[in-house]
C-alpha cells in the first residue's frame, strides 16, 4: 500500500471521528429541551437522505450483491436503537460518559454479536481486553463518587453499543460478500429512519422548523452522519482495520473536550483516566483481533 493511499486513509477516518465527535454537544447547544429520541429521530431522516444522495453516485458499482432483507432489517433497527438510546444516554448522563461507554461496549458487544449470529467464537485475548473496557467504562461513571453513578444513563449508552455492534457484524458479512459499502450504508440508514420516525411525534415537530432546530439537525444529519460515514467508509478501504480503530479514538478525545469546554461539564483526573483505559481496551482489542 503506497504511503499517499495510507495517508490519506488516515486523514479520511480522523475526519471521521472529529465529525462523531460533534454529535452530543451539537444536541445539547442546540436543541438540550427536546426529546432526544425526537432528535434522533430527525437526525436520521435528515442523514439517510443525504447519504442516499452520496450513494446515487456509486449506483453504477453496486453490482450484484445486495443485502437480504432480514439482514437489511437487523442492521435498521441496530442502527436505530444505537441513535435513539445514544441521544437518551448524552441526555441523562452526560456527553463525556455517554460517547466513553458506548464506544467502549461496541467492540465487547460486536464478539458476542458475531458469537449468537455468525459463531464466530472470541479470542482468549478477548476476555482481559473487555475486562480492561469495563474498568474504564466504571471509572469515568463513578468520577464523581459511586452515589452519583446514573445506571440509567450508562445502561442506554451500553445499548447504544449494542445497536451499533449488530449493525457492525450484520454489515460486515454483506461487505465480505461484496455488497457496495455507500449503498449499503444508506439503505440500512434509511430502514432505521422508517423505524425511528414515530419517535418524531413524541415532541410538536415544529421546533425542527425554528433557527436553532434546523440548524442542529442539519449538522446530525450532513456533517455528524452522512459526510462522517463517507469518509470513514472511504479511509477503511485504504487501511487497516486495526489502524482505523486506533484513529477513530479521536472521537470520544473530541466529545470529551467539546464536553468540558463547550457545555462546561466537569471533568475529574478519574475521568481521564478512565477514557485512557478505554482507549487502551479497544486498541487492545482491535489488534489482537486483526493478528
Amino acid at each position: 500500500m503506497s504511503t499517499t493511499k495510507q495517508r490519506a486513509g488516515i486523514f479520511a477516518v480522523l475526519g471521521a471521528a472529529l465529525c462523531f465527535g460533534t454529535t452530543g454537544t451539537t444536541q445539547q447547544l442546540g436543541v438540550p429541551d427536546i426529546s432526544p429520541v425526537a432528535v434522533a429521530s430527525a437526525r436520521l431522516i435528515c442523514g439517510s437522505l443525504f447519504l442516499f444522495f452520496f450513494g446515487y453516485f456509486q449506483r453504477h458499482s453496486r453490482g450484484q450483491v445486495r443485502m437480504p432483507a432480514r439482514d437489511l432489517i437487523i442492521c435498521g433497527v441496530g442502527i436505530g436503537m444505537y441513535q435513539l438510546t445514544f441521544f437518551s444516554a448524552v441526555h441523562s448522563t452526560g456527553i463525556a460518559i455517554a460517547t466513553v461507554t458506548a464506544l467502549g461496549a461496541a467492540p465487547t458487544l460486536s464478539a458476542i454479536v458475531a458469537y449468537l449470529l455468525m459463531g464466530e467464537k472470541p479470542q482468549k485475548n478477548w476476555y482481559l481486553g473487555t475486562s480492561i473496557t469495563i474498568l474504564g467504562i466504571v471509572l469515568v461513571g463513578t468520577t464523581n463518587g459511586v452515589a452519583s453513578f446514573n445506571g440509567k444513563g450508562v445502561a442506554l449508552a451500553v445499548l447504544a453499543g449494542f445497536g451499533f455492534a449488530v449493525f457492525n457484524v450484520v454489515c460486515r458479512r454483506s461487505l465480505a460478500r461484496g455488497a457496495q459499502d455507500m449503498w449499503l450504508t444508506a439503505t440500512t440508514f434509511g430502514v432505521a429512519a422508517l423505524v425511528s420516525s414515530p419517535f418524531l411525534f413524541t415532541q410538536n415537530p415544529e421546533w425542527i422548523l425554528t433557527s436553532k432546530g434546523f440548524l442542529t439537525v442539519l449538522w446530525l444529519g450532513l456533517i455528524t452522519t452522512s459526510i462522517g460515514y463517507v469518509l470513514f467508509m472511504y479511509g477503511l478501504k485504504r487501511i487497516e482495520s486495526s489502524l482505523a480503530a486506533t484513529v477513530v479514538l479521536a472521537e470520544p478525545a473530541t466529545a470529551t473536550i467539546l464536553a468540558a469546554v463547550v457545555i462546561g461539564e466537569k471533568l475529574t483526573l478519574q475521568s481521564y483516566l478512565g477514557i485512557a483505559i478505554v482507549a487502551s481496551g479497544i486498541l487492545y482489542l482491535s489488534r489482537k483481533s486483526s493478528n
